[in-house]
């Protein structure tokens, strides 16, 4: 009865994970019929910079993690780069911190490191992670709401003090992890302020590189709304236990392009573009390395047989 009850739950964690994604794909093939797809391939990006430019976005956090890595568990090469692009294309394309899980095992399996101070720097780095993006998402809201000539007026007196204020929550969890110190977790309050810095940064960088393709693409007529867009993103990323978040973020993109009075067109192909260079690359990147890892112990294997 136990097993049965287990697979039950199983069976309908996965079914839901898989039947949001879908109806958001039935909404999206139904939005851009509306459109056309003639027209939303007339509208694509001409300016070659737009394209290039979807390349460097993907290894971004990957890179990052490869650094913070090597650091905090002082592995130097023993760690190789592909194992961070496979955990970040777990965490996009199944729930949140299946990545951080696999990574879990493949460095208990693969490095010598104990077992204790390999938790602590998964968890704390998953922990600065997670305030880091809170708190770029706080920031990238302040700056919406100080710059937004309709949300001016509500910036006011107390309110604007209050809204400051609220802005500094995110980064609490990460205070308490600090001041805490060795009670909870076994870095150094500096290797905490580095791995937060290089977190916040890596958000940084990769929101210039999305206004930067929203500024390309030709697709707004404005800096202003390539930044309202890259805050819808970055607000969609940040959304808890919350699967397929490339396709809402697609579906959520047309709706305000619409409530804008944008060219949905244009809006909808570099919505397409952008989430399906991604994945592809996602794709190649993890099957390329999963095709040569195997190869590898196929060859090490027969070396050992003869």
């Amino acid at each position: 009865m136990p097993n049965l009850k287990g697979r039950i739950i199983t069976r309908v964690t996965s079914g839901s994970r898989w039947f949001f994604p879908a109806v958001m794909l039935v909404f999206l093939a139904h939005s851009l019929s509306a459109i056309g797809w003639i027209q939303v391939w007339n509208a694509r990006p001409r300016p070659p910079a737009f394209y290039l430019i979807q390349f460097v976005p993907y290894g971004v956090q990957p890179v990052s993690e490869w650094v913070i890595f090597r650091r905090l568990l002082d592995v130097s090469g023993q760690l190789p780069l592909f194992v961070l692009f496979r955990k970040r294309y777990l965490n996009s394309v199944l729930i949140e911190y299946s990545g951080e899980a696999y990574f879990f095992f493949w460095a208990q399996k693969k490095l010598r490191i104990t077992r204790d101070n390999l938790l602590h720097v998964v968890r704390e780095s998953a922990l600065l992670s997670g305030g880091a993006g809170l708190m770029m998402v706080w920031t990238v809201l302040m700056i919406f709401l100080l710059f937004s000539g309709a949300s001016v007026p509500l910036l006011t007196g107390a309110r604007r003090w209050m809204l400051l204020g609220a802005s500094t929550l995110p980064l609490l969890p990460c205070l308490v992890l600090m001041l805490a110190g060795a009670r909870l977790t076994r870095l150094t309050r500096r290797e905490m302020v580095w791995t937060f810095g290089v977190h916040f940064m890596r958000s940084g960088v990769t929101l210039a590189l999305e206004f930067a393709s929203w500024w390309f693409s030709g697709a707004l007529s404005s800096a202003f709304l390539c930044f309202e867009f890259v805050a819808l993103r970055l607000i969609v990323t940040r959304l808890p236990l919350v699967p397929g978040k490339d396709i809402l973020f697609v579906g959520l993109g047309l709706e305000a392009a619409g409530m804008m009075d944008l060219s949905r067109p244009k809006v909808a192909a570099v919505l397409i573009i952008m989430t399906v260079f991604q994945q592809v690359l996602d794709f190649a990147v993890v099957s390329f390395t999963w095709l040569v890892t195997h190869l590898r112990a196929g060859r090490s294997a027969a070396m050992h047989r003869r």
